[in-house]
């Protein structure tokens, strides 16, 4: 049977650990904290491979203005990548180059070729009607037939001078026209009457 303990008894224990009579309490042990590892900080960026610009694949270390226009150009010509090994048989890419490009690659796989690129219109033999869809405004569209008639366009700095256009009007030209030579009067037809609006 166990002998009944006095009331004192944790108040005489403490003060004789605290005399240094009795041994002290062990100290609870501190949760240790759980290791943490330094790990380098990977750079996430990523591109979308077959939708990536000019300047998206300049990001990608190592890679060449010819090899970022020749993957641009295909691209636009429909072709898809469908994984890193294509990648890197096309642009014979080293081991090394291959292991520092994969985390940025993203391969997506898409059933319309990016950004169609329309035909330039060639201003030098375009109907009214086609003129109608560079958002020229009707006397706009009518002095260009006029100037036309009278000579050919030679570039777009002479479109610019002859019809007196603003800079905003030729910047949203670049691209879109051109200026082939003009065809005879004989198989270019009649010019369609300008849609007023």
């Amino acid at each position: 049977m166990a002998r009944p303990r006095h009331w004192l008894d944790p108040l005489a224990r403490r003060l004789l650990q605290a005399s240094g009579e009795l041994p002290s309490p062990p100290k609870p042990a501190k949760p240790i904290a759980p290791l943490v590892f330094d790990s380098p900080t990977v750079d996430t960026w990523q591109i979308d491979v077959n939708r990536a610009s000019h300047s998206d694949w300049l990001k990608l270390p190592g890679c060449s203005n010819d090899q970022a226009d020749l993957l641009v150009r295909l691209q636009r010509g429909g072709v898809q990548f469908s994984g890193a090994d294509d990648l890197a048989r096309l642009l014979e890419l080293s081991a090394e180059q291959q292991q520092l490009w994969q985390p940025h690659l993203l391969f997506r796989w898409y059933s319309e070729p990016p950004n169609p690129v329309a035909a330039a219109l060639d201003l030098n033999n375009a109907s009214s009607l086609q003129l109608q869809t560079l958002g020229l405004s009707p006397e706009r569209q009518q002095r260009l037939l006029r100037e036309r008639s009278r000579q050919p366009f030679r570039d777009i700095a002479d479109l610019q001078e002859r019809l007196l256009l603003p800079a905003g009007v030729i910047e949203e030209l670049i691209g879109k026209v051109c200026f082939g030579p003009a065809a005879s009067s004989s198989s270019s037809g009649p010019e369609l009457p300008l849609a007023k609006s």
